[in-house]
C-alpha cells in the first residue's frame, strides 16, 4: 500500500516517463546563462548606483538654466524700459513738431504777409522745444546709468 500511494502522488513514476538527469560540471548553456545573468545583474547595479550622480547632474542643469533665463529676462526687461523711455520721447518730439507746423500754417492763413516773422516765431519756438527735448534725453541717460547694475562674473 505505501507503494501504491507513492506512486498516486508522483514520486514513483512509469518506466516510460523521462527521468531528470543531473549534469555534473559546465555546459555552454549554464556558462551563457551566468555570463547573461552577471550581465543583466551589472546593469542593474550601474542604473542604481549612477542614479543619484545623474538627478544632481539633472538638478544643476535646470538650475543653471533658471539663472541664465533669469538674468536674460533681466536684461530684457531693461532693455524694453529704455525702448519705452525713448519711445515716449519720440512721441513728445513729434507732437513738438506737429505742434509747430500747425501754428506755422495758421499764422500763414491768417496773414501771408507776416510769413518771415511767423517763421521767426516758431523758430525760437522751436528752440526752446529742443532745449527741452535735450533735458528730457538727459535725465533718461542718468536715469539708465543709475539703475544700471554691475555685471556680475
Amino acid at each position: 500500500m505505501a507503494a501504491e500511494s507513492l506512486w498516486r502522488s508522483g514520486f514513483i513514476t512509469m518506466a516510460n516517463s523521462a527521468i531528470p538527469v543531473a549534469v555534473h560540471g559546465w555546459t555552454w548553456t549554464a556558462a551563457l546563462m551566468g555570463l547573461a545573468n552577471l550581465l543583466i545583474g551589472g546593469v542593474f547595479v550601474a542604473i542604481i548606483r549612477t542614479r543619484p550622480t545623474l538627478k544632481k547632474i539633472a538638478n544643476e542643469r535646470e538650475a543653471n538654466l533658471l539663472t541664465e533665463r533669469a538674468k536674460e529676462m533681466d536684461g530684457m526687461r531693461r532693455a524694453i524700459a529704455k525702448l519705452e523711455a525713448e519711445r515716449a520721447s519720440d512721441r513728445h518730439r513729434i507732437n513738438n513738431l506737429s505742434q509747430c507746423l500747425d501754428a506755422l500754417l495758421l499764422m500763414i492763413e491768417m496773414d501771408p504777409s507776416k510769413a518771415a516773422a511767423a517763421a521767426a516765431k516758431i523758430k525760437a519756438m522751436r528752440a526752446t522745444q529742443m532745449e527741452a527735448e535735450a533735458v528730457e534725453k538727459a535725465t533718461i541717460h542718468a536715469a539708465e546709468i543709475t539703475t544700471a547694475k554691475e555685471p556680475t562674473a
